[in-house]
Formats: structure tokens, sequence, C-alpha cells
């Protein structure tokens, strides 16, 4: 059975052929921590459940954290960070004759 972690019940990760995938995914992209004991624990909302895959989407290595707001490489971008830049004025160079 297929695995994914899950945040508020929106699955994340695409689907690992085992729990333990799920538990190095989540690790790699620091969504692990410690609890009290020292044991490993997700952060905050997350989950690792059992989800519906199909044979491709387990066959093939994949992006294996999903974000949700991802944009499209050819999607217009926002934020401040974003703004973009007036162009720049053309510089002439010009070159000066010895006299």
């Amino acid at each position: 059975m297929p695995y994914a972690l899950f945040e508020n019940d929106e699955r994340m990760t695409r689907p690992f052929r085992t729990e333990r995938e799920v538990w190095e995914a989540a690790e790699q992209a620091d969504l692990v921590t410690l609890d009290t004991h020292g044991e490993k624990v997700l952060d905050n909302n997350f989950e690792i459940k059992p989800c519906e895959a199909t044979a491709d989407e387990l066959a093939g290595p994949g992006q294996d954290i999903v974000i949700p707001d991802a944009r499209t490489p050819d999607a217009p971008r926002t934020g401040s960070s974003a703004q973009q830049q007036p162009p720049q004025p053309a510089v002439k160079k010009t070159t000066q004759s010895s006299q």
C-alpha cells in the first residue's frame, strides 16, 4: 500500500511505496523534529497516511514534496521580491580622439 505525507488532509508528497520512504523524504525536507523524549516526530499538522497511487506514480522518481502554491515557469510572479525592474537605459560608448 502506498503512503504519502499529508497536512490538514491535503497530500503534500508524491506516493511512496513504504511509510519509511515518506519519513526519509520528510527528514530531507526538514519537516521532522525531536519531541521532549528525543523521538522523531513530524512538524505541526503533518501526518503520514495511506493513499491512492497509480503504477506510474510509484515507478518514476518525482518531486518528493509538493508545494501547493508553486507557480509554473510561465506564470507571473507576485510579491515584493518579484517586482520588475525598469529597463536600464542603453549606454552609448564614445571614443575620444587624441589630439
